[in-house]
């Protein structure tokens, strides 16, 4: 098919622009999805179709990709955001063919699609999948909280039956302690189930991972510190934020830390470290214990809905960790070897990746 067919005919969405960021000329698919009459884009700068709060942004990639121009998508893993004339904003996926030495000197041709349709479905998927997963977690909770609530209904039931004046003191301090324990480990269990089931909008900003780290700690501290855990942090200055819900990443952070105590009965030291990742933009949030470290068998398992290696473990916490990451567009990931200890690594873009965005 000739060019200036295919350039008509294509179902995407193609914007020709020369090397000052200027409009030279659009397919009729942009006119249809953008909101433009024909001709109306040529001699406009490329920013009008991007909103305004992040043209400025914009502006300086253009400029930088200019300097070394290639052909590549654009902002993997991140969600681009495009403006229509009436100044509604809709995803996309863009791919950069960059075309040198043309009778109009050198352009690049923008391959835009709506993926508006395709992002409804996959939430659509993805709630479908939560649902069933939470039907499969419901069994399991249930049989989970049955066991905590045996022990405190048995005890309850003993200091009811036994006469006021065979109650000593001690023995009434025990039963409360087994009691409140219980209660703790039930009221986990359901914490965990509702976060599960949670599907609210999250309340995302820019967020230094410092700040999680010092908010995690100030709830775990004294919990480690008693168990006889040393905490060592080594946090690189410097790094930009992400963007994300601090709730859920503290929440994160909170379980691998409440892990690692349980994985040290006896003591031992936890070390939390942050840095930049080997991948350009990403950062690596690490925490590691010196405990037994994990069989490799539970390795490839760790993650699993309702796979647990502990003995009162729900099997929620690590799933939920890892779909909250995910949801960040981010990485989890262990490594350990027996009786080497265990590190969990949090992968997250910084905001500085997240500019094409």
């Amino acid at each position: 098919m000739p060019y200036e067919a295919y350039f008509r005919a294509a179902s995407e969405s193609l914007i020709i622009v020369d090397g000052n960021g200027c409009i030279v000329e659009a397919n009729p698919k942009t006119w249809q999805i953008f909101g433009y009459a024909k001709g109306e884009l040529v001699g406009q700068p490329i920013e009008v179709l991007v909103p305004e709060r992040l043209r400025e942004q914009h502006r300086k990639h253009r400029e930088a990709f200019m300097v070394s121009p290639r052909s590549r998508p654009m902002g993997i893993g991140m969600s681009l955001a495009a403006r229509r004339k009436d100044g509604t904003e809709f995803p996309v996926e863009v791919s950069l063919t960059y075309a040198p030495g043309t009778k109009r000197g050198d352009l690049i041709v923008a391959s835009v699609i709506d993926i508006t349709e395709r992002l409804a479905l996959e939430r659509d998927a993805r709630r479908a999948e939560t649902l069933t997963s939470l039907g499969s977690a419901a069994a399991g909770i249930a049989h989970d909280l049955n066991n905590p609530l045996s022990v405190v209904l048995s005890r309850a039931e003993l200091l009811l039956g036994t006469p006021e004046d065979a109650l000593s003191p001690q023995m009434l301090r025990e039963d409360l302690e087994v009691i409140h324990r219980q209660a703790e480990r039930a009221s986990r269990i359901v914490s965990e189930f509702l976060e599960l089931s949670r599907h609210g909008p999250k309340a995302t900003a820019p967020l230094q991972l410092s700040d999680l780290v010092d908010k995690a700690l100030l709830l775990m501290g004294e919990q480690m510190r008693k168990a006889g855990i040393a905490v060592n942090v080594a946090l690189q200055s410097g790094l930009p934020p992400v963007m994300g819900d601090a709730v859920s990443l503290e929440r994160v952070l909170i379980n691998l830390l409440s892990n690692a105590c349980d994985a040290m009965p006896r003591g031992g030291e936890v070390r939390i470290a942050s840095a930049r990742d080997s991948r350009p933009g990403w950062l690596r949030l690490s925490v590691a214990d010196n405990g037994p470290g994990i069989q490799p068998h539970a390795l490839d398992r760790i993650f699993d809905l309702l796979y647990t290696t502990k003995a009162g473990g729900s099997g929620l916490g690590l799933w939920l960790s890892r779909r909250i990451v995910q949801e960040h567009k981010g990485k989890i990931e262990v490594q350990s070897e027996p009786g080497k200890g265990a590190v969990f690594s949090l992968l997250l873009p910084g905001v500085e990746n997240a500019a094409e965005a």
